[in-house]
């Protein structure tokens, strides 16, 4: 907990496990010593289990959750979820790639395991499951005891990965790239939305890379920013922490935009943005954006394409030029960038896992 704080599930594991201790000592120092000797197995493997859960989620790379709960569809009011489509994952690993399934067996380990990672790997395909660009995570078993030839190899050939632990301690023996399949790589190209835009060009952007409390100074900033609650913010929290979002954009080797998006941006900054920011568009920006719409930025028959596409489309809650921007990343397996955290949250809510970079919003000031 101290080193992965943000880890999900960490306290609840941390509970399960100082329950199962304390039912040990209370037995252990009861009177029904009779009851402790049945109980003593099943105390056992159920430590040593949570022990192998920690080591595995100590080991892995980019650890984002333990025992997370999975379902093979989105909840809804009229048709709850029932407990056979829920699965637990004992370790997420590789920023939800990887799915890791624990067994911590002395001697053979069960032939249920077999059935168990098949479920996670069912439930890890659904729609709803599917990572960016619709990737289902891949599925491993990380194990203590001995597999069975036969479990082995359906294991393998349902492309589900065996990691041997070998006892509490042969863990460390294991290097995570050598055994591990490679993380998806980053997207080479980053999406620009018009929230994005707005931030690249706006003097408030501009003022934090040059004379920030000269910017403050001005009166028409001032006036500003006390017309509006979100705009005093943006200031405050620029001036505090700069999001410089030029220099994390200079990782990519192409910037996008939708043309829908490109129009709404263009016609908002020459009704609302001033001339220096109208003039940054033209002169620093312009002629690093390409246009790209979502045809060209898919050309050929890929029924997986279309499916995802068809997926961020029938997303609700959502604004059709919002939809755009999604869209264009999704078929052209690009990151948006956008401040629209609301509605990133909104498609995951609904299912649909976006490659996005969520930032703060920066507003024009119309200078």
């Amino acid at each position: 907990m101290a080193r992965k704080p943000d880890v999900e599930g960490i306290i609840k594991l941390r509970r399960a496990l100082s329950r199962e201790r304390d039912v040990a000592v209370s037995l252990r120092s009861g009177l029904d010593s009779s009851r402790f000797a049945t109980s003593r197995q099943g105390l056992e493997n159920n430590l040593r289990g949570f022990s192998l859960e920690l080591i595995c989620a100590d080991w892995a790379p980019n650890v984002t959750a333990v025992r997370k709960r999975f379902a093979s569809r989105t909840p809804s009011v009229v048709a709850k979820l029932e407990d056979d489509e829920v699965v637990e994952v004992d370790v997420v690993a590789q920023g939800g790639a990887l799915w890791i399934e624990c067994k911590a067996e002395r001697g053979r380990v069960a032939a249920g395991i077999v059935t168990q990672a098949l479920t996670l790997q069912k439930v890890a395909s659904a729609p709803c499951n599917l990572r960016p660009f619709g990737v289902p995570p891949r599925v491993a078993v990380f194990v203590t005891g001995e597999l069975g030839e036969m479990e082995a190899r359906t294991l393998r050939e349902n492309d589900i990965l065996i990691l041997r632990a070998n006892g509490v301690g042969g863990v460390a023996a294991l290097d995570p790239l050598a055994v591990l399949p490679p993380a998806p790589a980053p997207p080479k190209m980053a999406n620009l939305d018009v929230t994005t835009l707005f931030a690249l060009v706006s003097e408030v952007s501009h003022a934090t890379r040059s004379n920030f409390m000269a910017f403050l100074d001005d009166p028409v900033v001032r006036e500003w920013a006390a017309k509006k609650a979100q705009h005093r913010a943006c200031l405050n929290a620029e001036l505090e922490d700069p999001q410089d979002l030029e220099r994390q954009l200079q990782d990519y080797e192409k910037l996008v935009v939708h043309p829908s998006v490109l129009r709404r941006f263009v016609k908002i900054l020459y009704t609302m943005g001033g001339p220096r920011e109208q003039r940054r568009w033209v002169e620093e920006w312009s002629h690093r954006i390409e246009v790209l719409d979502v045809a060209e930025a898919h050309e050929g028959d890929d029924s997986g394409v279309e499916s995802r596409r068809r997926r961020v489309r029938s997303l609700e809650r959502i604004s059709d030029p919002q939809l755009d921007a999604f869209e264009l990343g999704e078929v052209a397996m690009a990151k948006t960038f956008t401040a629209n955290g609301r509605a990133v949250l909104s498609a995951a809510e609904q299912g649909v896992c976006l490659e996005t970079h969520v930032h703060r919003a920066i507003w024009l000031v119309g200078l």
